[in-house]
């Protein structure tokens, strides 16, 4: 099996911010108003269980197109509870994503199969699973 590479640069650009630079995109993330910074950014509290939401996503459209699933719609939201860490200061303790999505009626019954896959293959599920309560639901409108 192959292995892959990436790679991302984060360079301190004053108090609690940082810029983040990867594949030609850049974005300022800084701490959030609860940890001394000014939470006017995108913040790791918010970017990490939004990262698990779209692995989720490509993840499930890898399924999709195995699969044959005419997918017309995903919306997903994600929340996460941070808590103190038996090891001292902070650490994720749950993470929850809901998914909504829209198929075609003749596919509704796959989509069970393919929410089983895209949780047990997501590599950021794998990532966190055992150190991290995940609770992935999602129904179909």
């Amino acid at each position: 099996m192959d292995t892959y590479t990436y790679e991302v640069d984060v360079k301190w650009i004053g108090g609690r911010k940082t810029t983040l630079k990867a594949a030609g995109s850049e974005i300022e993330v800084d701490s959030p108003p609860e940890f001394g910074g000014p939470g006017r950014q995108l913040t790791p509290e918010v970017l990490f269980p939004g990262i698990l939401a779209s692995c989720l996503l490509t993840t499930f459209l890898e399924f999709k197109e195995r699969m044959n699933i005419r997918l017309h719609s995903w919306d997903s939201h994600a929340s996460s509870v941070l808590g103190p860490s038996p090891e001292k200061g902070f650490a994720f303790r749950e993470i929850s994503v809901h998914i909504r999505l829209k198929v075609d009626p003749a596919d509704t019954e796959k989509i069970p199969r393919a929410m089983e896959l895209t949780k047990k293959y997501c590599f950021i599920s794998r990532a966190i699973r055992g150190n991290v309560q995940e609770n992935i639901t999602w129904e179909i409108i």
